[in-house]
């Protein structure tokens, strides 16, 4: 095993609810099941209501479907690309047949847990930009490209590096269900992190008011730009009748607060739409 072993369990969201006219937590035998051309109708009139640009990207384990709306445009990543860096350490790790040091322990606590640029910056730099790259590319991640200045807000700071919807979602896919770039030990440790993230940015795909028998892995990004506040999320729910990877990248006309909203409603959407397997 190549990383130590974590005592704090998986953290389950809690509670039932509505939101915005969408019931959460319905079976599935009790919800319609909606086509791909269905869903991306929603999200077209969701987005014409509220303003901006989203992309989404959805694996449905269930019947290892993928939908995809917008999923070939490009953003910023902004904090989301932690999961990558997260990856790249723990895949130098098995390639010089070491363990994570206590302080990078509590590095990468830090920096999925709580998002902290500074532990993101000590092991970027013990990792190597260059490997990054090189591990983005094992993953299959065709339309990234990554940056690895560490002075955040600079043209080449790693914040800035640019994603699509459909790299980030094979990124998911692996690290929750496997490849074989990382040990199953190394991904079920990446995925306790991202379960363990700080309640106040957990937003994006965890955001609705999850049943206790739904689990959640997330990693936000977000911050300023020109041309509207990046606002990402990716992330993984299993349990009461789902298993999906998502991601949703966006941009919002209005700041962070409004953006957030904006991306907490395409999760609910996808939420109340995967209750069943789209056709």
């Amino acid at each position: 095993m190549n990383t130590p072993t974590m005592s704090r369990r998986l953290i389950l969201g809690g509670g039932l609810g509505v939101a915005g006219g969408i019931v959460l937590g319905v079976p599935a035998a009790d919800a319609a099941t909606l086509t791909a051309v269905q869903l991306t109708a929603k999200l077209k009139a969701y987005q014409a209501g509220r303003g901006g640009t989203f992309a989404v990207a959805v694996h449905d384990r269930r019947n290892r479907k993928t939908f995809t709306y917008q999923g070939s445009w490009r953003n910023e990543t902004l904090s989301i690309v932690k999961v990558l860096i997260m990856a790249t350490v723990l895949r130098r790790c098995q390639e010089r047949k070491v363990n994570l040091t206590r302080t990078q322990v509590a590095q990468a606590a830090a920096m999925i847990t709580r998002s902290d640029n500074t532990a993101t910056n000590a092991l970027l730099t013990w990792a190597g930009v260059a490997n990054v790259r090189r591990v983005a590319g094992l993953y299959g991640l065709r339309s990234t490209v990554i940056q690895g200045g560490t002075t955040a807000g600079a043209s080449n700071w790693w914040g800035y590096s640019t994603t699509t919807a459909q790299d980030q979602l094979v990124l998911m896919t692996g690290v929750v269900w496997g490849t074989s770039v990382l040990t199953v030990a190394n991904r079920e440790y990446l995925k306790r992190l991202m379960a363990q993230v700080v309640s106040t940015q957990r937003w994006g795909v965890c955001a609705p008011p999850l049943p206790t028998t739904n689990s959640w892995q997330t990693k936000n990004g977000w911050g300023p730009r020109t041309g509207g506040y990046r606002l990402n999320s990716v992330g993984h729910i299993a349990g009461n009748d789902r298993d999906y990877a998502a991601v949703i990248l966006s941009r919002a006309p209005r700041g962070f607060s409004y953006g957030r909203d904006t991306v907490n409603g395409v999760s609910k959407i996808l939420y109340a739409a995967l209750a069943r397997p789209l056709a």
